[in-house]
């Protein structure tokens, strides 16, 4: 009897716990989606924000604000997947409109379906109609787009390039910075769009995209921040009292600052910016997200130079800056201290420790501008004998976006065959004479496809190993879980 109390108690403990923490993160999610909206220009409002979990994963919540109704419809997930939820987010209020029982029939579905891989899609019915709703995992190397997407989108059409490079700028002197509108989806969405221009960096500070007015005194703070604040909430604090901060009001476009941190970034790679956004006529698509991946790729693309290998792989300063252009040393030597690179350097050394190392887009491209330095170094002497090494570049980045093209279109043919051989129709109709001949065809297209795959992966594997990479096992790469993002040391309350 003693046991059975005892474990009565440690059950209703544990009960009470879990309400506990339900109604904390309840109050949480009020008091960020609550934010008012000050402005009634637009009927709807969608927009987002982060909470961090007890075990430091971050929850993403979307919002979609009615003034009509005067209404918050909210989505709480562990996945960043902004267009997939606002998209959900627009289809459940459609549903609401019914007064059926379609909204909730949907909204079940939707939590029941398989988070689908990468590369996959999963498709849920939409109660009512014909239609399918498609969940799908953003693409393992595609950079934002516009106008695909939300947050990049915003921050383009409020943000002039000018602006946007002075905040990346700063972001990587780790400044405390303030992005204010009068509108939540603005600054939040400005706020995360900044973030993602850092990638493959990542801000490890506090970042909120939308501040509360009970969280003002965070502004005040001596720390590191990117915070995105409402304009009412920003104005009830005397500006002698945030020091040196800087401020983009995304409203009116004004940006201020006492530093100019451009300068401090290498002079070549912050005019060969310029003459991009310059020159080009073509600002959508991955345009603005690939420019700031380029100045990435410049400063620490060569990484792999500074790793050295004793009992464990680690990170050697000197070895790094040795292999860096000496232009680029001044900037590097303080920026390998901050946060953000101290962070992706001990993510990229436990991917070679433990593997597998992840080919993601920033790898592509580094190789890709490492191969481009030694063409250069070695067509200088034979200038005579060969064309401009430019020339071979143009054909270059084509195939390179054409190989992109090609991945999404593989991933595409086959969930949709795996979707189609779970379908009651092709039960039906697989015994068919036709149904078998296709198939046929399909099994020796896809033979063929494998065994050229696997002599051009042959190739590709040598090719990197002679840039400097460790054997990748490609064969876990598509099987890798998703990764719930932690956020370490750093505040994050929304984004």
């Amino acid at each position: 009897m003693l046991l059975l109390a005892n474990a009565t108690r440690w059950l209703l403990r544990m009960v009470l716990l879990d309400m506990l923490l339900l109604c904390l993160l309840l109050m949480h999610m009020l008091l960020f989606a609550s934010t008012p909206c000050e402005t009634e220009d637009v009927p709807v409002v969608m927009y987002s924000f982060v909470l961090t979990a007890e075990d430091t994963h971050w929850r993403f919540c979307f919002c979609r604000y009615d003034f009509d109704s005067n209404s918050i419809m909210l989505i709480l997930t562990r996945l960043p997947w902004h267009e997939t939820f606002f998209n959900m987010l627009t289809t459940l209020f459609e549903l609401k409109q019914r007064q059926s029982n379609d909204f909730h029939t949907f909204l079940t579905n939707c939590y029941k379906a398989a988070v689908p891989s990468r590369g996959d899609i999963t498709l849920v019915p939409v109660s009512g109609s014909r239609k399918m709703f498609s969940i799908e995992q953003p693409s393992f190397y595609k950079l934002p787009c516009i106008p695909d997407n939300h947050n990049l989108t915003v921050f383009y059409n409020l943000a002039t390039p000018k602006i946007m490079l002075s905040i990346i700028a700063s972001l990587l002197q780790e400044r405390r910075i303030i992005i204010t509108s009068h509108q939540p989806d603005r600054h939040s969405a400005c706020v995360q769009a900044a973030n993602a221009l850092l990638y493959p960096m990542e801000w490890q500070h506090t970042y909120i995209p939308i501040l509360p007015l009970q969280l003002r005194d965070y502004l005040m703070g001596p720390m590191p921040y990117l915070i995105g604040v409402p304009i009412s909430v920003l104005d009830t604090i005397c500006r002698g009292e945030l020091g040196d901060v800087i401020i983009f009001n995304c409203d009116v476009g004004t940006y201020e600052s006492c530093y100019n941190d451009v300068q401090l970034l290498p002079h070549s790679i912050v005019k060969d910016m310029q003459d991009q956004f310059r020159n080009s006529k073509q600002r959508n698509d991955e345009f603005i997200s690939y420019v700031f991946l380029l100045m990435m790729v410049r400063l620490v693309g060569n990484y792999r130079d500074g790793i050295k290998f004793e009992s464990d792989p680690f990170f050697c300063d000197n070895a790094f800056l040795s292999k860096s252009p000496e232009t680029n040393h001044k900037f590097l030597r303080k920026f390998l201290s901050t946060s953000m690179c101290v962070h992706f350097l001990r993510t990229r050394l436990s991917m070679i420790k433990h593997g597998p190392m992840i080919w993601d887009r920033f790898e592509m491209e580094s190789a890709l501008h490492t191969q481009r330095k030694k063409s250069r170094c070695c067509g200088g002497i034979k200038k005579k004998k060969f064309k401009e090494t430019d020339e071979i570049y143009e054909p270059l980045n084509s195939f390179q976006n054409q190989l992109f093209k090609s991945l999404e279109i593989t991933e595409t043919i086959k969930s949709q065959l795996e979707r189609l051989r779970k379908c009651q129709q092709y039960e039906d109709a697989k015994t068919h004479a036709d149904m078998k001949e296709l198939f046929g065809s399909l099994r020796y297209t896809l033979a063929y496809a494998t065994s050229a795959y696997n002599s051009l992966e042959a190739q590709n594997v040598e090719e990197m190993k002679n840039l400097g990479y460790t054997e990748i096992n490609t064969s876990t790469l598509n099987s890798e879980p998703i990764q719930e993002k932690r956020a370490s040391s750093r505040t994050r309350y929304n984004g």
